[in-house]
């Protein structure tokens, strides 16, 4: 309930200092062009709808989250007879025998029961349709070279990213066993080949990803909700970032802790420029940018 009561106090003084409502007010050309194109679809782009049937679907399923076994059966069901569905499911299936976890990151504040059903995930812990639709758009505007994910989940983002972006390689890293085969299932179903889930310890495996993220890529981190970890991915990304490379950041509200991060990261001489939607923060790196941080209302 403290949570909560912070959360709307939050959320109405992130209201009343608003400076650019709808965009307005915000001078830079290509900046103004991505809040109006990009946040507030002036193009009208639409998200494919299959994915948003999926997303309904999901929000209504009451299926318990199962066991491992019960998971690789049901991912190889579900993702057929490809070879590389199988191997992922099979991969997981190992892992989870080797290491059976909790939540390894800050958890879901609205549900914290040991078993939750499909449908708790989705409606507490993954990305509304609505800021669905916006990752789908980020990733359409900008056409990484690669899409990298940190906290797969059940896999909600990753539908969206992975649509917007056809022609990218998506990594997309989850460190909790059944939500990773999960999530590996889901994408096999809806024929997304180019995604490939790497389950474990999310410092581990972002460093082992390192080497192949080009200079031009959309990273999205809905991990750890702490700072230190927080600050940590994104200075791993930057490392390896160039100018056209792109961070959004999940629920940097969510807590004291994600706040502290979000101000801290967006000081940073790397970035030129942020966007601030309350639920969401989005990072850009053009040094041909001046230095400037903007409130939005989305």
């Amino acid at each position: 309930m403290c949570w909560m009561i912070r959360r709307i106090i939050k959320y109405t003084g992130h209201q009343f200092h608003l400076r650019h409502r709808r965009g307005r007010g915000i001078h830079s050309p290509c900046m103004f062009e991505l809040v109006h194109n990009v946040l507030f679809n002036a193009q009208g782009i639409r998200v494919p709808e299959e994915i948003r049937r999926i997303h309904r679907e999901l929000r209504r399923d009451r299926t318990v989250i199962p066991e491992e076994r019960l998971l690789y059966r049901a991912a190889v069901s579900k993702a057929g007879s490809g070879e590389a569905c199988r191997a992922e499911a099979d991969a997981n299936r190992t892992r989870g025998r080797r290491d059976r976890q909790t939540d390894p990151g800050a958890g879901s504040r609205v549900d914290r029961s040991a078993e939750r059903t499909v449908r708790s995930f989705v409606r507490g812990s993954s990305v509304p349709m609505r800021y669905g639709a916006l990752l789908y758009r980020i990733a359409r505007w900008f056409h990484p070279d690669m899409v990298l994910e940190l906290g797969t989940g059940l896999g909600i983002s990753t539908l969206y990213l992975a649509s917007g972006a056809p022609g990218a390689p998506m990594h997309s890293v989850e460190g909790h066993t059944e939500r990773a085969a999960y999530a590996a299932s889901l994408l096999c179903r809806c024929g997304l080949e180019q995604v490939s889930i790497h389950w474990g310890e999310m410092d581990r495996k972002l460093e082992d990803l390192l080497p192949q993220i080009p200079g031009r890529f959309l990273a999205f981190i809905d991990a750890n909700h702490h700072d230190e970890p927080t600050l940590r991915y994104v200075r791993l990304l930057l490392s390896r970032a160039g100018e056209e490379a792109v961070i959004v950041l999940h629920d940097i509200y969510w807590s004291p802790e994600m706040e502290k991060a979000w101000k801290e990261i967006i000081s940073w001489p790397e970035i030129r420029a942020s966007l601030d939607l309350f639920h969401l923060g989005i990072l850009f790196l053009r040094k041909d940018l001046q230095k400037m941080h903007f409130k939005i209302n989305y």
